[in-house]
């Protein structure tokens, strides 16, 4: 699966070079300086690894599995000193390098982000305050942050720290950098003048185009937190008006999105791919916000058909997939130990994949 980090390389050596990666061009090998004992998958974690390692944790507790303890320490082993983190460490004795926005390198707040929420359901709260604190003291003026800490402000960044903030009640005052970084994505919204299929939706950042994961992820973190908990009641969604909330425009936005595609969002890479990690975070999202109970159902639909395709199997499935797919079955209440057609238990699916 591409991740989020390895997009923007991509991307940034697309447009100031003019060449074309292939993912493969992209991986380098990890040192092998690092002891991998406890880390979920065997492919390169260079770009991946405290983040798949944290979307794994979730999906764990998600399903009411005890965290293994040797993964807890992994993760736990990857903080910079200065509470921050990196995609992946090599060699943990080696301090963290500073934050180069123009090099993708140093700490960034995607993998900063998912380790405090995963450290919190891990029971490590120190560690996921300190995480926490560098979250808040990076906020851009504008109320969003970017990939590389100091970056500038994009919409699924500032989802995915809004993600982690919201687990924090500390984080909840008025004039806080929740409703800062709320002010951040309302401002990028695509406003009633858009395109009927992109009105409400989010893009990357403010100007430009609808993008599918922007908008459910920037749903996640407007709405609430991971993982997300079994709603006991969820709302269909009627259609909204331009005089609607934000947050609800945005959610139906992401609702229609699921409906209209089946379930199958298209790839912003490759529009004959399917994104499953847009269309699960978009149950997520539509999960945590109470509401879309038509896209929630199409898409849990999709996903438990294609599970396989967005998982992989046996030791070489994907992580981070894993893990989100069990949370979007949770949230769903449907079983992840016997999910979709295949009936895959996907909590030994994620566990097959531990390094020991």
């Amino acid at each position: 699966m591409l991740t989020l980090r390895s997009t923007r390389r991509l991307v940034a050596a697309s447009a100031t070079a003019g060449l074309v990666l292939t993912l493969a061009g992209v991986a380098s090998s990890a040192s092998a300086a690092a002891s991998n004992t406890g880390l979920f998958g065997a492919s390169d974690p260079t770009y991946d690894g405290a983040y798949r390692q944290s979307m794994a944790l979730l999906g764990l507790k998600a399903a009411g599995t005890a965290l293994p303890a040797s993964a807890v320490a992994w993760l736990s082993g990857q903080q910079c000193a200065s509470g921050a983190f990196e995609a992946y460490r090599a060699d943990t004795a080696v301090p963290c390098a500073d934050p180069n926005p123009e090099t993708f390198t140093g700490p960034d707040s995607n993998s900063t982000a998912l380790a405090a929420l995963a450290l919190t359901a891990a029971g490590r709260p120190a560690a996921a305050q300190r995480a926490v604190t560098v979250l808040r003291s990076v906020q851009n003026a504008d109320g969003g942050w970017g990939y590389t800490l100091g970056a500038a402000s994009d919409v699924n960044s500032t989802a995915l720290v809004l993600a982690a903030l919201q687990a924090f009640p500390t984080t909840l005052q008025a004039d806080g950098p929740i409703p800062r970084g709320t002010a951040y994505l309302k401002k990028a919204q695509l406003p009633c003048t858009a395109a009927p299929a992109s009105r409400g939706a989010l893009p990357y950042q403010p100007g430009q185009a609808a993008n599918a994961l922007a908008s459910t992820q920037g749903l996640l973190g407007w709405s609430g937190s991971l993982p997300v908990s079994p709603a006991k009641t969820t709302t269909s969604l009627a259609r909204t008006t331009c005089s609607s909330p934000a947050a609800t425009r945005l959610a139906w936005s992401v609702n229609r999105l699921l409906v209209t595609s089946k379930g199958r969002i298209p790839s912003a890479m490759d529009a004959k791919q399917i994104d499953w990690n847009a269309t699960a975070t978009g149950v997520l999202a539509l999960a945590s916000a109470h509401t879309g109970r038509s896209g929630q159902a199409v898409a849990i639909a999709a996903l438990g058909r294609n599970a396989a395709a967005y998982t992989g199997t046996g030791a070489a499935a994907n992580p981070a997939a894993t893990g989100t797919l069990i949370q979007a079955a949770v949230a769903t209440g449907k079983n992840p130990r016997s999910f979709g057609s295949a009936k895959t238990n996907l909590v030994s699916l994620l566990l097959g994949t531990l390094q020991k």
